[in-house]
């Protein structure tokens, strides 16, 4: 009978456990990994752009931004931590970036982007994910680019400058 109560008991507090998990795991945006520097952000995604959004449409409860790319900065942990094969995004490429949170990218805008390949099939193949769901997420404020969502856990600078990036 003890034996039993002791398994009971431990079945109660697994499920309890799994229920408390579950809840933190929910589509509120957690994510597993906070970034503490832009080589961290970047050694997590497989391409860097500035761009503007050109188009956005809804695919299902994801909004998917089409960018055209005026920059490709460059940084030596790129894809650093990403498997398989890296692709090269250049100036005047529209690149399709899929969200799933917000904030979302607004169409005219300019943003700096760190972004991941969405490992989906089909045509969302092609198409990415921001780096961190809002850590790789920087829009322009004049010369610079300002972190859209500051408060986001991840020790990232306010702002970044990149230099040959067109104004907007």
């Amino acid at each position: 009978m003890r034996r039993s109560a002791r398994v009971v008991g431990g079945a109660a507090l697994a499920l309890a456990l799994a229920a408390v998990l579950s809840g933190c795991s929910s589509s509120s945006g957690s994510r597993a990994e906070l970034y503490e520097s832009i080589d961290g952000l970047a050694a997590d995604s497989a391409v860097i752009v500035v761009g503007t959004v050109k188009d956005q449409h809804v695919d299902d409860a994801t909004t998917v931004s089409s960018v055209e790319v005026v920059n490709a900065p460059a940084n030596p942990q790129l894809g650093a931590e990403l498997e398989g094969e890296r692709t090269a995004v250049e100036i005047g490429d529209l690149v399709e970036v899929r969200q799933d949170v917000e904030p979302l990218l607004s169409t005219g805008g300019q943003y700096l982007l760190f972004l991941t390949p969405s490992m989906l099939p089909g045509d969302a193949s092609s198409q990415y994910f921001i780096t961190g769901a809002v850590a790789g997420l920087y829009e322009r404020d004049g010369d610079e680019f300002r972190r859209v969502v500051a408060d986001s856990g991840d020790t990232l600078p306010d702002t970044i400058t990149i230099t040959g990036s067109e104004g907007g």
